[in-house]
């Protein structure tokens, strides 16, 4: 019977440790910063909490600024290779063309940041992960894109003023609509 209870109390102390040790990652996260802090939050969240990070190695971020106080950011594995236009030259701007990029756990993470030109970087980084096609041809105005209404994603909503106080959802899908959550920014 002693035998029991001493493994009983190895299996609760195993357990304990595991729990302080998956919880380390949000020492890690930062209150304050510019959107790029709030997108590292988003990643770092995302690698420890979502199934969906183990889905894939390429991951397309989409952030939109509200005028609410609150930052949503969106991560999804990635459907689509980049396909560049002939006005995607390295130095130029661009709202679409990614120009953010960061490798986490040999995961690409890519965004668009517009403010930011394109740079050899991004499309070393893509032509590494074999994520852009400078084949495709332009004649047929569009590039060959797939839509898929029901790849999974999750959305964070972030408040401006301190990244820490976020929540987040599944992102919509033809399958699945999400409503978003209530945010209290103003604490």
């Amino acid at each position: 019977m002693k035998k029991y209870k001493l493994l009983f109390l190895f299996a609760i102390l195993l357990l304990c440790e595991n729990c302080a040790a998956a919880s380390k990652w949000k020492e890690t996260l930062v209150s304050k910063g510019d959107v790029n802090d709030a997108i590292n939050n988003a990643i770092t969240d995302f690698l420890h909490t979502s199934n969906l990070s183990k889905k894939d190695t390429i991951f397309s971020i989409v952030i939109t600024d509200t005028n609410e106080g609150i930052i949503i950011i969106g991560i999804g594995g990635a459907v689509n290779k980049v396909y560049p236009r002939s006005e995607n030259e390295i130095g130029t701007y661009d709202e679409i063309f990614p120009t953010q990029y960061v490798i986490r756990d040999n995961k690409l993470f890519y965004w668009n940041d517009a403010k930011q030109a394109i740079t050899q970087d991004i499309i070393s980084i893509l032509e590494k992960y074999n994520h852009i096609d400078f084949h495709w041809s332009e004649e047929y105005v569009i590039p060959p894109l797939v839509i898929d209404d029901g790849k999974e994603s999750v959305v964070y909503y972030f408040c401006k003023n301190d990244y820490k106080n976020y929540k987040k959802t599944g992102g919509n899908t033809i399958h699945r609509h999400y409503k978003p959550p209530k945010l209290n920014c103003n604490k």
